[in-house]
């Protein structure tokens, strides 16, 4: 892939980027720190596809995953954002050693700084202060609504892929690999690996595009929020995505707004959050959180958490054929057994039809009465 350590253009032949550290591993990528030598040795991230090794002879998966990483470079030329790492080159790298073609390579600008993850875990491992939390969100609702506008859904806000500084101040936000134009099609490579917890129910299996809209960024931003203000990242469980600590230390949060907030974005229908985020930003500050008396909140409730579901080898439900039933479910308190005859009857065994014809037969008794005036 590189000649003294150096990324060859397939095509010209140049050897532009200067190979320094290995950055990230991903499922479907690597990331691997440069320098730009026509820059004076700008730091810059040279992204490459990671490939599954049983599905190098798949030619649809391989040319899938060069087309998701060649919509990444696009994604970056289209979308100009303070938060968004500024494009540098997108090609072919000449890889004599291996066993396949030359390789894409998507090339941008690297961002100084820690992940959002490892800052919260690191610092902050109960949770953010309120208005931390609040003021990475605003950001990035801000962000999200040019991401709208330029006709794009991001799908999902891992705190992997928000990079902050030593004050904790949003410096940008890279992970676009998930990023779909809205109400297209999307690429099913791409979608592969879309069902982590900080994505929408709706847009974890999408494939006709049809359910990518602004309302899934506002579940990404309510999982993220639970993160940040409570230190335990979501579950991939649409019933219950917090788990105790979380539940518990967002339903003790004072005031209780912080928790509306997160119980309305991470609500697993659509329709129940925001479709547009441009509504969601007037309650993004320590005096705009909505109330039980806020017009959208007045019923909302955290999903409170349940185990079982997590874990296919010990849930029954799960493998059962039958149909799970109802999401609620209330037990008798004396439940009562009876044969398909006794269903019909009353409880001293009348049958209940009898019943019903009896009283129907003294109302109009009555009525006759009162019209003779006997009573």
């Amino acid at each position: 892939m590189a000649d003294d350590n150096y990324l060859v253009d397939a095509q010209s032949g140049e050897q532009r980027f200067r190979l320094r550290r290995m950055l990230a591993t991903g499922r479907s990528y690597q990331i691997v720190l440069a320098e730009d030598t026509a820059s004076n040795g700008r730091l810059v991230c040279a992204k490459a596809d990671l490939y599954d090794a049983d599905r190098l002879d798949d030619r649809d998966y391989v040319a899938g995953r060069h087309e998701a990483l060649e919509s990444e470079w696009q994604f970056l030329q289209h979308l100009d954002s303070d938060l968004l790492p500024e494009p540098v080159a997108f090609f072919r790298a000449s890889n004599a050693e291996a066993d396949f073609e030359d390789e894409p390579v998507l090339v941008y600008e690297y961002i100084e700084g820690k992940t959002l993850f490892e800052w919260v875990e690191a610092e902050h491992d109960e949770g953010l202060a309120p208005e931390a939390a609040l003021g990475i969100l605003r950001d990035l609702v801000q962000f999200l609504i040019s991401v709208h506008a330029a006709g794009y859904i991001y799908r999902d806000l891992d705190p992997r892929h928000l990079i902050v500084d030593d004050e904790g101040t949003l410096c940008g936000v890279v992970g676009f690999g998930n990023v779909a134009e809205k109400g297209e099609r999307p690429n099913v490579a791409k979608m592969e690996y879309a069902d982590a917890p900080y994505v929408a129910p709706e847009a974890r299996a999408e494939r006709s595009g049809k359910m990518l809209r602004p309302a899934a960024d506002a579940y990404a931003l309510g999982a993220l929020m639970s993160f940040m203000l409570t230190g335990e990242e979501p579950r991939k469980v649409v019933e219950n995505p917090l788990n105790w600590e979380s539940y518990d230390r967002l339903s003790n949060l004072e005031p209780p707004g912080l928790a509306l907030l997160v119980a309305r974005l991470i609500q697993p229908l659509a329709k129940k959050r925001f479709g547009r985020l441009e509504r969601l930003q007037p309650f993004l500050t320590m005096e705009g959180l909505p109330t039980t008396k806020t017009k959208g909140f007045g019923m909302m409730l955290l999903p409170a958490p349940f185990s079982g579901v997590e874990d296919p080898e010990k849930n029954r439900a799960l493998k059962s054929k039958l149909s799970s039933g109802p999401l609620i479910s209330v037990e008798d308190e004396a439940p009562v057994s009876r044969s398909h005859g006794e269903a019909a009857m009353d409880d001293d065994g009348m049958p209940r039809s009898w019943l019903i014809g009896a009283v129907i037969m003294a109302l109009v008794t009555v009525a006759v009465l009162i019209s003779m005036g006997v009573i």
